[in-house]
Parts: C-alpha cells; sequence; structure tokens
C-alpha cells in the first residue's frame, strides 16, 4: 500500500484575521518567503446582479484598472507594478470577485496601497468606460467563441435556469454592457462592495499592521452585504446545444458537460467529496481515465468536478469524444460513478488517492499567492482557516465508508442531470438517456 504524503516538519503559521474598524477583515498569513501575495477578495458575484446588471461587476472589473484619483491612468498602474517586479490581476466569479498582486515582500505596502487604491478611488473617466465597454464584449465574445467557455457557461444555465442570477454567466450579458453608463458604474461601484464582505490577505514573507490597513482601506465604498435567494435546480432546459458543424479537414468531434446536484460549500461530507471527485476523475490513475481512455479508447482526456456553492453544489463530468461513440462515453463514466456508490473503495486505491492529493495540496500553496488565495478563498467560503497541513491531515482521515456514502448521494441526484455541449448534431437526449442508462433499464 503507497503511503499517504505528510505534511513538512517546519509547519506553517496559522493565518491571523483582524475586523478593522470599517467592518473589513485584515488576514495576514505568514510564510517564508521573499514574497509576497496582496489579495483583495468580496463576498459578492455574478449571482448577487439582477437582470438588470448582470455584468457590472465584470465592467467593475475593467475598470478598476484604467486609473484611479491618484494614478490617473492605466499606464502609471501598469508602471508602479513592473518597476516593483510584480504583477496583478483579477476575476469575477459566481460568488466572488478578487483583485491580486504578487512581488517582493519588501513591496508589500506598495502592492497593497496600488490594489486597495484600485477598489476605493476608481476615476470612471468617460472615454475609458466607452474604450473598455468594446474590450469587455470582446471576451465575452472570445468566451462563447471557444467550445469550453461555452459549455461552462451553458452548464450553469441548464442546472438552475429559470430567472436565477446563479444560472447566468459570472462574465455578464452583452447587452447589459452595451448599455451600461458611467452614471451606473459608479452606482454599482457603491452599491456593490460591502466593507463586511472584504477580506484583504497578505501572505508570504511580510505582513500588514491592523492601523495601515485601516488607512489602506478608508475609501472603500460601504455597501450592505446582498441577501441571496436559494438556488434552485432544473428550472429551465435539460441541456443546451451548440450545433457546430465540421469541415472535411476536421475530426468531427463532441465536447460536452454533465452535471447532477453536488453538496454546499459547508456540507460535512464536503472532504470526503473531494476524494471521491479525484478517485472519480482526478487524474491518469482515475477510474475515468483508465475506463474511458485507458480501457476503451474513447477520449483524450476526461475529468470530474465539483463546484460547491453556499447554498448548493455542481457535479460534473467533462470529456471529448467522437460523435458516434458519445453515448458510450457517458454510459461508461455514469456506471464508474454508480460503482462507486455501490462498493467501497479498495484500500490501496483510497490511500494513493489521498496521497496525490495532500502532494498536489501542499505543492500549490508553496508560494505566497497562492498562500495568500487559499486562506482568502477559504474566508469567503466561511470554511475553517485551516493551514494546508490541517488540510493534509483532514484529507488523511477520509474513510472508504466516507467516500462510500457521498457517492451514494451524487449518485441519487443522477436522475436531474444536466448537459451542455458542442458537435456536430444534436444528441441530447441520446445522451441524458445514456447517463440515465435507459437501455439497462429499458
Amino acid at each position: 500500500m503507497p503511503p499517504v504524503s505528510k505534511a513538512p516538519t517546519l509547519p506553517l503559521s496559522p493565518p491571523a484575521t483582524t475586523t478593522l474598524a470599517n467592518g473589513v477583515t485584515l488576514l495576514n498569513a505568514p510564510l517564508p518567503s521573499r514574497n509576497v501575495g496582496i489579495f483583495l477578495i468580496v463576498r459578492a458575484g455574478s449571482r448577487d446582479e439582477t437582470a438588470e446588471t448582470a455584468g457590472l461587476a465584470h465592467y467593475l472589473e475593467h475598470m478598476f484598472y484604467k486609473g484611479t484619483e491618484r494614478r490617473p491612468t492605466t499606464q502609471q498602474i501598469t508602471r508602479e507594478i513592473d518597476r516593483l517586479g510584480a504583477s496583478t490581476n483579477a476575476y469575477t466569479d459566481t460568488e466572488e470577485v478578487g483583485y491580486y498582486a504578487e512581488g517582493p515582500a519588501s513591496a508589500m505596502l506598495q502592492l497593497a496601497d496600488i490594489v486597495t487604491d484600485m477598489l476605493s478611488r476608481p476615476l470612471f473617466a468617460v472615454e475609458e468606460v466607452e474604450r473598455e465597454r468594446n474590450v469587455v464584449l470582446q471576451e465575452l465574445s472570445a468566451r462563447l467563441a471557444d467550445p469550453d467557455g461555452w459549455i461552462w457557461d451553458r452548464l450553469g444555465t441548464v442546472t438552475f435556469g429559470g430567472d436565477q442570477p446563479v444560472s447566468w454567466s459570472a462574465a455578464g450579458f452583452p447587452w447589459v454592457i452595451e448599455k451600461a453608463t458611467r452614471d451606473q458604474l459608479i452606482d454599482y461601484h457603491r452599491s456593490f462592495y460591502a466593507p463586511a464582505s472584504m477580506c484583504l490577505t497578505v501572505a508570504g514573507g511580510a505582513g500588514l499592521e491592523p492601523d495601515r490597513a485601516e488607512a489602506l482601506l478608508r475609501d472603500v465604498p460601504t455597501a450592505r452585504p446582498r441577501p441571496r435567494a436559494q438556488a434552485r435546480w432544473g428550472q429551465g432546459d435539460r441541456y443546451a446545444a451548440n450545433v457546430r458543424l465540421f469541415t472535411s479537414s476536421e475530426e468531427p468531434q463532441i465536447k460536452m458537460a454533465l452535471a447532477v446536484p453536488g453538496i454546499p460549500t459547508l456540507d460535512e461530507d464536503r472532504t470526503a467529496l473531494s476524494v471521491m471527485t479525484h478517485i472519480l476523475g482526478g487524474g491518469m490513475s482515475s477510474r475515468l481515465f483508465h475506463t474511458v481512455r485507458e480501457r476503451n479508447g474513447l477520449a483524450y482526456s476526461i475529468f470530474a468536478h465539483h463546484e460547491s456553492l453556499e447554498d448548493t453544489g455542481i457535479f460534473a463530468i467533462a470529456t471529448g469524444t467522437r460523435p458516434k461513440d458519445a453515448a458510450r462515453t457517458v454510459r461508461l463514466s455514469f456506471g464508474e460513478l454508480r460503482k462507486i456508490a455501490a462498493r467501497p473503495v479498495p484500500a490501496t486505491e483510497l490511500a494513493a488517492a489521498k496521497s496525490a492529493m495532500i502532494g498536489r495540496l501542499l505543492r500549490s500553496t508553496e508560494t505566497a499567492m497562492a498562500s495568500a488565495r487559499y486562506y482568502g478563498g477559504r474566508w469567503r467560503a466561511r470554511l475553517p482557516l485551516e493551514t494546508p497541513d490541517q488540510r493534509a491531515e483532514a484529507i488523511a482521515g477520509v474513510t472508504a465508508a466516507q467516500v462510500q456514502r457521498v457517492a451514494e448521494r451524487i449518485a441519487a441526484g443522477i436522475e436531474e442531470v444536466r448537459l451542455a455541449f458542442v458537435g456536430p448534431s444534436d444528441q441530447g437526449e441520446a445522451l441524458l438517456d445514456a447517463a440515465l442508462d435507459r437501455r439497462r433499464a429499458g
């Protein structure tokens, strides 16, 4: 039996949190490093928008880099970042937005000042609003032109559907971006960012004192956190199809993602589910890879993935194959999920999966920026602020019975399966039937 990887002999210091006077959380996560990661995460995302504002959070993300009162142009921001030998970026997601910078630990104060300045005092210059509008629209177009981008956007639509914001793309709606005004962006900036929903995480070889943090964050917007409507599964179509014809010089392929209900972020089975997901489709040793690719040669790539949300989750299996092999691929894939639910995972397979997961976890959280995002993400999700070592111990403690139990929970939702795919013809009903194993039942 392969040994389970152990945590480093020199464990990392636990993170320390402070609630500042204005309600923002300051999180310091010391790490032996010459670098520092600055991560300002906000517990608000695309599911907190409305049909009239869907995409404004993403638009704001772009506008924060277009100049502030103290740094009036993009060039001033980027030159300052470049001079420090640093990098910066941002993203908008379903339940969060994040802004971050990474650079030398000696530049921590400058980097924290840049990130907080962009969020606190954006200019929203009229000419920049118009110029960036086209950039955002081009980003949306590029995402939807890419099969993977289209599939994952539409998977949210079919899993939840209806008029639920949780079902919309985090990138937003083009018609909202096209009509957005400067005044609307200013108002949305003030109403979207709530101090009680913000955490400034500093990880690596430098820390930030609370008084300094309060000075940096004194001008952030003062909104209140927004209540969220309970997400409801399956309120729309059962599948979404993007039929794209292939030329004679191309090999026809169908790319697809199928999803069943998952579990919420704070569910007690969350660690067992991560292990089960790895066993099913987490790498080249996974059951999906072995069965679908190695034993049957049906796909180049296949994986399982779980995305947890505050009140629900999405468990997905994604792959690409020849159209004639698609139904068989789906049937085999969901068959492997049913097998994990039907009988305990052998001890050797369980130990190998946990060892691989722990190794990846410890490797992936070693840098200052990765550590900042790890802790900031856990704060946003209201998860315990475990160190990577403590998280490794939790993974190591997962049992075969726990894996089987959570697999039973996921497999019980197969009747609610949803699908998004790109291919040369509409195979939606056949693929859903394959997931449900209609052939066996009928």
